[in-house]
């Protein structure tokens, strides 16, 4: 299988899992930024506080940053699932995606493994020409 679709798959499931913690750490530091602010003289930005705020800020734009970068990378594995036949997709997804066992893969659907092994060549070389 090409290296390059392999990654991408097997990248799919780490970047969600990397979404959800970024959001995370995301409200983490939304929540102590609120509780470092007490009183109204404390939130301007002329405060002592101020490079703290702005690491702060600069902390959660760069991880707003990498989630959307993660989610657009998961779109685009999606967009390139949907031109598979939805049995090709389903293999793909749980062997690559799920990583999931070919003969796991084989019982779940009820294909013979060397039925499970032909499907992945053919989505294989859709993939390739996308």
């Amino acid at each position: 299988m090409d290296e390059r679709i392999k990654r991408e798959l097997a990248l799919y499931k780490l970047r969600e899992i990397e979404n959800q913690d970024m959001k995370l750490k995301i409200a983490e530091l939304k929540i102590g930024e609120q509780l470092g602010a007490m009183n109204y003289d404390e939130k301007i930005q002329s405060s002592i506080k101020c490079k703290n705020n702005d690491y702060i800020m600069n902390e959660i734009d760069s991880l707003e940053k990498k989630i959307k970068i993660n989610e657009i990378s998961n779109k685009r594995v999606d967009n390139a699932l949907k031109r598979l036949e939805d049995d090709e997709a389903e293999i793909i997804k749980k062997v690559y995606i799920e990583k999931k066992s070919i003969s796991c893969a084989s019982q779940e659907l009820f294909r013979s493994r060397k039925t499970i092994k032909k499907l992945i060549d053919k989505a294989v070389k859709k993939l390739k020409l996308s």
